[in-house]
C-alpha cells in the first residue's frame, strides 16, 4: 500500500535530517540542530549566512524547528531566514515543528508568514504531518490558521488517514472529525478510514468513525 510506504519515509526523515547535518552541515546548522543558541548568535553576528544548508538541504531554521530549539527558531526568523524554504525532499521548518508537536514554534513560524497550505512534491501538507505526529493541540493549531482538513495527497490520503497509521490517536481523530474531515473518502488504493482503523485494531477509533458516520464500502 502506497499510504504505508508514505508513512515510513515521514518516520525517517527526523533521523536522516540530524544524521546528514552532523556529517555534512555547516557550522550554523550544526550550532541550531544542537541549541547552541550563544554559537548561533555569535555565528550570525560574525557575517554567517542564515540560509547556510546541510547536505540534503535542510537550514540552520529547519534543523531548530526539527529539535525544538524554539529561541533559535526566534532568532533565525529575526536574522531572516526563510520560514517557507524546502529541503530536497520539499520538507519545510513548518512541517518538521508540526511532525515533532513544537508548538511554540510552529505558532512563532505560522506568525512570520509559514505557508499552512504548502506541500512536497508528493503532495504531503503540514496537517498530514502533524496528524502523523499524533499531537491534537498541534493539528488543532494548523487548523485554526486555515490547513484544509480534507486536502489530498499524491495519493488521495487525507490527515485523517494520516492519523490512523502507526500511532493511531484518537483525540487527534476527534479533532480533525470536529473539522469537518470527510469520513468516508478513498484513497487511490480504495482504502477509507474505518478500513484503516479496523485493520489497526484502533477500537475507539472505529468507533468514533462510525458514531461520525463512516462505512468501509
Amino acid at each position: 500500500m502506497r499510504l504505508a510506504t508514505r508513512f515510513l519515509l515521514l518516520i525517517g526523515f527526523a533521523a536522516c535530517t540530524q544524521e546528514i547535518v552532523q556529517e555534512v552541515g555547516s557550522e550554523l546548522v550544526d550550532a541550531a540542530e544542537k541549541g547552541r543558541v550563544q554559537q548561533v548568535k555569535d555565528l550570525l553576528n560574525g557575517g554567517g549566512k542564515v540560509e547556510a544548508e546541510s547536505g540534503i538541504g535542510s537550514s540552520a531554521l529547519m534543523a531548530a524547528a526539527l529539535n525544538g530549539h524554539s529561541e533559535i527558531v526566534e532568532i533565525l526568523v529575526a536574522a531572516g531566514a526563510d520560514v517557507n524554504a524546502q529541503d530536497e525532499r520539499g520538507e519545510t521548518a513548518l512541517m518538521q515543528a508540526a511532525f515533532r508537536g513544537h508548538n511554540e514554534i510552529l505558532q512563532t513560524l505560522l506568525v512570520a508568514g509559514a505557508h499552512v497550505h504548502a506541500p512536497t512534491p508528493s503532495g504531503v501538507v503540514p496537517l498530514m504531518h502533524a496528524s502523523f505526529g499524533g499531537d491534537a493541540e498541534t493539528v488543532q493549531l494548523l487548523l485554526e490558521s486555515g490547513a484544509d482538513v480534507n486536502a489530498k495527497d499524491d495519493d488521495g490520503a487525507t490527515a485523517l488517514m494520516y492519523a490512523l497509521l502507526i500511532r493511531g490517536d484518537a483525540e487527534v481523530v476527534k479533532v480533525l472529525l470536529d473539522a469537518g474531515a470527510d469520513v468516508n473518502h478513498t484513497n487511490d488504493d480504495g482504502w477509507m478510514a474505518l478500513m484503516l482503523a479496523e485493520e489497526e485494531d484502533y477500537s475507539e477509533i472505529v468507533e468514533l468513525l462510525k458514531q461520525a458516520g463512516a462505512t468501509d464500502h
